[in-house]
């Protein structure tokens, strides 16, 4: 603590003043707390379903497994997608990267499987080129 005073020449008097002046403070550290980050890793299982499809297309088409299984490993995953019914039997293969905030996103040209990754619980959507669905996975 600093001892202030003040003197008045002109007037002859002199007076003391005595408060307290703050001592300056050393300037602040910055610290961050280091969050660790989420591990999206595991093996989520649930199902998918479909909500939507295009013109003109057969609905057995779009037709797919209900138990839908996705792999998450060092934050890449990769689903495929069989569609037995559908002309040639396509399974298209949808790869991404879970992102630090837990969203997702895999583009193929025939389509894009998104969503986000809450806790436990995987849920998104996949838009194809003619079938639209809905699915929800949980990890285990």
């Amino acid at each position: 603590m600093k001892v202030a005073s003040t003197a008045f020449a002109a007037t002859g008097v002199m007076l003391l003043l005595a408060g307290c002046t703050p001592e300056p403070k050393a300037p602040a550290t910055a610290t961050v707390d280091a969050k660790p980050s989420m591990s999206w890793d595991g093996m989520y299982r649930g199902t998918i379903q479909l909500t939507g499809l295009g013109s003109g297309i057969e609905a057995s088409w779009c037709e797919t497994d209900p138990q839908m299984l996705v792999r998450v490993s060092s934050a890449a995953f990769s689903y495929a997608m069989p569609h037995p019914n559908a002309p040639g039997n396509p399974t298209p293969v949808y790869s991404g990267n879970v992102a630090s905030d837990g969203t997702f996103t895999a583009n193929l040209g025939s389509g894009t499987m998104a969503g986000r990754i809450t806790g436990d619980r995987m849920e998104g959507k996949i838009d194809g080129s003619v079938c639209v669905y809905s699915f929800a996975v949980t990890r285990s």
